[in-house]
């Protein structure tokens, strides 16, 4: 067990409480208002997601979790982005992003299999078009701002005490780019599978005991995601929730994750557990 990361039952009560918090303010999505029904639906299903890194870390899949753990990272600055400025225009991008994957998915069909799909729901053959005009032919992302651009855009909502904007670069910068190592069949997220020299291989057997931060505070850091999703939403709903996810932010602090933590556990020398030598 991770003495230095949450523990999976804590992560779990401050994801109910978050769920609650935000059910019991029986929010109605107003009409024609595509930034609340986008905003809900991603903390609905960043919360499930959060469920299942809770489930991957109590049976001891860190690495899988933190696969997981990249997505919620990538869903704060997402939505982060999305709400900051420009808001009707940037969702609605998001928005028609649907028609593309449609329309990309039409032409690939095609082209692998010979068959031909023509609509006929009048909704979608708008929404074929409205995405069509949008998006260059074969566009695969829903936007044409890079992660990073979008981390270091300046926040409206929010300034450093210094009175400067703040922005999510540390969270792009750091933490995303640790997470996206591991997400990734890269040599990193290989290095603790490397079979060692002079002994028989063997596909089944449990990899090395070395971890990296991510996998060592995957649960912390999630949590923490989440509840950065649940302050934008109070922002741009303006729900008067400030004291309640105040409350739940210090709940968080209580007992610090990272505190007398090193920046990886530290394996037995020469055992079989060590990491891997550089070669």
């Amino acid at each position: 067990m991770n003495t230095y990361d949450m523990s999976t039952e804590k992560a779990a009560r401050i994801r109910r409480k978050l769920m609650a918090m935000l059910d019991n303010c029986q929010i109605y999505p107003r009409k024609n208002a595509d930034l609340d029904e986008v905003s809900l639906a991603l903390f609905a299903r960043m919360a499930e997601l959060h469920g299942s890194i809770c489930v991957l870390v109590a049976k001891g899949k860190r690495r899988d979790a933190v696969i997981l753990g990249r997505t919620l990272c990538e869903a704060v600055i997402s939505h982060y982005w999305l709400t900051n400025r420009d808001t009707d225009t940037r969702i609605d991008r998001y928005i028609k992003f649907g028609g593309q994957v449609r329309l990309e998915s039409m032409a690939r069909v095609k082209e692998i299999f010979g068959y031909i799909h023509v609509p006929s729901d009048k909704t979608e053959i708008m929404l074929l078009k409205q995405a069509e005009a949008l998006f260059p032919k074969g566009s695969y992302k829903w936007n044409n701002v890079g992660i990073g651009d979008m981390a270091r855009e300046p926040d409206e909502y929010e300034a450093r005490a210094d009175g400067t904007s703040a922005n999510l670069s540390p969270q792009h910068r750091l933490f995303y780019f640790w997470f996206s190592l591991l997400s990734h069949p890269c040599i990193h997220a290989l290095e603790c599978f490397l079979p060692l020299s002079g002994k028989p291989f063997g596909s089944a057997k449990p990899s090395y005991s070395y971890r990296t931060i991510p996998e060592l505070y995957v649960v912390f850091l999630s949590t923490c995601w989440l509840l950065q999703i649940a302050v934008r939403i109070n922002q741009v709903l303006k729900l008067r929730l400030d004291t309640k996810l105040s409350g739940i932010f210090d709940e968080i602090r209580r007992k610090k994750a990272l505190s007398g933590a090193p920046l990886a556990a530290s394996p037995q020398k020469g055992s079989a557990g060590s990491r891997p030598k550089a070669r």
